[in-house]
């Protein structure tokens, strides 16, 4: 039998009864672009509706009569790499969801997709007309789209026609008179602003506007601007000059300077933060360091739980915990209930880790958490702080999970995939042969009868850090 080039796609359309790896064919023009991690569109069920989807694989299998093939590739680079494959994989298999489910839990918000159905003319409207004669309903479609320009999103439709508007657009589709497409379109885009810079030595730039000073001042302007500010974005280009779009577009055409696009990251800004001053730890939180510190540099997956009343000073052992996994080289993640991350603890991270710590909480505008994603998927971030899903984030060579008020609740999620954010980081440990530490005054009786049974390590914090009081406890 024939073999083709095919790959293995999790579809969005697909429920979990059943969810499985389809196989679509994978036509020439696409050949380059469909590698596993891309999201697709893909023709899916009897009516063929497009669906969003991800590949999973590529493989060569048989050609089996009515094969489908991909329709369009949504991603210009892998979203997920073959990691982020293997733990939505894990997801479906231990909390009962798809795998597309547990995709769109891995992935940040702003990389999802909206699908549109856009239905056009596929003949002249009086061809149209006399085509649909017999088919109820058919005219006033056509009343609609012909006021629409010829093509309509399927939700102007409904709310003009209704619910049965669903009859005689699939009669008009069958009979050939109309045509569906689905239209995909990210949620969030990338930001960018454009830039300006001399296209030639500044003594030539000098030299061409230097005798039209008094008839083209602006175009002067420009060119001494640039030779001391160098590459500028063109608004404040404009602005310090008074020169308009216009003018730097003919100067660009004369060759005197050159456009370029520029990435605007939108993450909050932390430049006010002061350098934190050097850690230091008691005897008993030296201890419990050293002793956490060593299962680390041994790099083999170990569950530590760090067991410190409150007030003992658990963050200073974090702290320095995450100073020492930089130190080797590796990247560390600190998880916090969403009750305890507030900006003073955001502040000390920056003060300690700056530009190098990211961090990912649901405060945070959608735009700044996706520009947070491409920062730590570049590898821009050693250190990773947040609450629940930041455990997803695209994190290189890591070596030390951190999750402190272990026993929270909000550690397990309500919404489907509704994984407990403990087994994912033992997951991740595993794989990554890395430390995860569980923090906490009150462990989990789970994390504790672990404890007791030996398969977690103990590391205790019996007194309060610098010997502060305990609060008094009066019973009433």
């Amino acid at each position: 039998m024939e073999t083709a080039d095919m790959v293995k796609v999790a579809v969005s359309a697909a429920p979990y009864s059943i969810d499985k790896p389809y196989s679509y064919l994978v036509p020439d023009a696409l050949a380059a672009a469909a590698v596993p991690g891309v999201r697709v569109m893909v023709p899916f069920g009897r009516g063929n509706k497009e669906s969003e989807g991800l590949i999973l694989a590529r493989v060569q299998e048989p050609k089996l009569p009515g094969s489908k093939a991909i329709r369009q590739i949504l991603d210009p680079e892998p979203v997920l790499d073959k990691a982020g494959i293997d733990l939505a994989l894990w997801m479906r298999g231990r909390y009962f969801c798809t795998v597309f489910e547990a995709v769109k839990t891995i992935l940040p918000a702003g990389l999802w997709y909206g699908l549109r159905e856009i239905w056009s003319l596929a003949m002249e409207p009086e061809t149209a007309r006399s085509t649909a004669v017999g088919i109820p309903g058919a005219w006033q479609v056509l009343d609609l789209l012909e006021k629409q320009g010829g093509k309509a999103d399927i939700r102007v439709l409904r709310d003009v026609l209704g619910d049965g508007a669903e009859k005689p657009l699939k009669a008009m589709k069958k009979a050939e008179i109309l045509t569906c497409e689905t239209d995909a379109k990210r949620k969030i885009a990338d930001k960018s602003h454009r830039m300006v810079e001399l296209a030639v030595n500044t003594e030539d730039a000098y030299a061409l506007t230097e005798p039209k000073r008094r008839s083209a001042p602006a175009r002067y302007e420009v060119v001494n601007f640039l030779a001391t500010a160098g590459r500028t974005p063109a608004a404040e280009v404009s602005y310090y000059t008074g020169a308009s779009s216009r003018t730097l577009k003919t100067m660009e055409k004369a060759g005197l300077i050159a456009f370029s696009e520029e990435e605007e990251l939108r993450v909050p800004s932390l430049d006010d933060v002061e350098p934190g001053p050097e850690i230091v730890l008691n005897e008993e939180q030296q201890r419990a360091f050293e002793e956490i510190l060593g299962r680390v540099q041994a790099a083999k997956p170990s569950v530590t739980l760090l067991h410190g009343v409150t007030g003992s000073g658990k963050t200073q052992v974090y702290l320095r915990l995450v100073q020492e996994t930089l130190a080797l080289g590796k990247t560390a993640m600190v998880l916090v209930p969403e009750i305890v991350l507030t900006p003073q603890m955001m502040r000390k991270f920056s003060s300690y880790f700056g530009s190098r710590v990211a961090m990912l909480h649901s405060s945070l505008k959608m735009t700044e958490r996706y520009d947070q994603w491409k920062r730590i998927r570049r590898g821009e971030v050693d250190v990773v702080l947040g609450t629940r899903s930041a455990l997803f984030a695209p994190l290189k060579n890591l070596g030390l999970i951190i999750m402190d008020e272990e026993q929270e609740g909000s550690y397990q999620s309500e919404n489907v995939p509704r994984y407990d954010a403990r087994e994912v980081a033992k997951y991740l440990c595993v794989r990554e042969k890395a430390a995860l530490v569980f923090g906490s005054a009150t462990p989990t009786v789970e994390t504790a009868w672990a404890v007791e049974q030996g398969s977690y390590q103990k590391a205790l914090l019996r007194r309060r850090y610098n010997e502060n009081a305990l609060p008094e406890v009066l019973i009433a």
